[in-house]
Parts: C-alpha cells; structure tokens; sequence
C-alpha cells in the first residue's frame, strides 16, 4: 500500500511539473527599446468595404538580432506581424480588418449542394488573455524560444486625408 502511495505521488508530482514549461513565458517589459507604439484607423476607398485598423510598433534598439517579434494580440484579435527595417530602427506593422462588404452573391437554395459554393463566416477565435483597448501582447522569438510582453497605453492616431 505504501508503495502505491509512493507511486501516485511521485505521478502526480511529475505531472505538475509538466504543466509548469506550457506555460506563456511573459516579460515584465519588452526586451528591447521600443518607440511609440500607436494605432491608425482605416477605411478602403475602393468598394470593398474593408475597415481596420494599423498597429505600429517602432524598435530602436540595435540588440535584436537575436528578437524577432512574431505576431500580436489586439483587441481581441491575432495578427502575424510585418517587419520593415531602415537604419538601425525596425518597424512591426499588424493589420486588423474589422468589416467587410457582406457578400451579395449568397446562393439560397432547396438544394444544400448548391449553398455548398457559399463562403463561411470568418468568425474570430478567442485570444487567451483579458486586455483592456489600450493593450496589446506580443509574442516574439528569442534564440528559439517563444516568450510574450505586454504593450500598455497604445495611442489611436487618426490619418489625415
């Protein structure tokens, strides 16, 4: 009996253990030296009707080579970050399309193979963190390994036509 009990234990421990390296790595602060991170509202002008909106977040650090931000969560949604570098200074740009011209061309039918042509919604997963509309977490990759940050106070800048 003690050595089932002995036994149990030593599982249990083992399985605790395992859960402790599945979790997110998050950094009290971001590992480089980041700009004013801000973001622009958008409306196509064409009749698409795509609106969004445009996360910039400028690096000023010349230490991230090995840092490569990956993609953020915003807003309640993910977007894979965009990387333009000029100089010394690095730009990660993240697009959110938040609507879309709803398709005219839905195809109504008694026939489900006919509706079978039609587009499924594009519903948004949920992210696994609380944020508040001024936040955002970034994930990036150091040497390998996938770690989190958090953005606060992200300014909505609005672009002048």
């Amino acid at each position: 009996m003690k050595l089932l009990y002995m036994f149990s234990t030593l599982i249990v421990m083992s399985l605790t253990a395992s859960k402790c390296s599945d979790a997110k790595k998050m950094d009290k602060k971001a590992p480089a030296i980041l700009g004013d991170v801000y973001v622009e509202s958008y409306t196509s002008e064409d009749n698409s009707g795509h609106t969004g909106y445009k996360l910039y977040i400028p690096m000023h650090s010349q230490e991230t080579k090995d840092i490569l931000l990956d993609s953020v969560y915003f807003r309640n949604q993910t977007v894979k970050l965009d990387r333009t570098t000029e100089g010394s200074n690095t730009l990660y740009t993240g697009e959110f399309r938040t609507h879309q011209k709803s398709n005219n061309d839905i195809i109504m039918s008694s026939n489900p193979m006919d509706e079978m042509a039609n587009t499924p919604p594009n519903i948004s997963k949920r992210i696994p963190f609380e944020l508040e509309a001024s936040e955002g977490i970034v994930s990036y990759k150091y040497k390998g390994d996938i770690r989190y940050f958090k953005i606060e106070n992200i300014q909505d800048r609005t672009i002048d036509n």
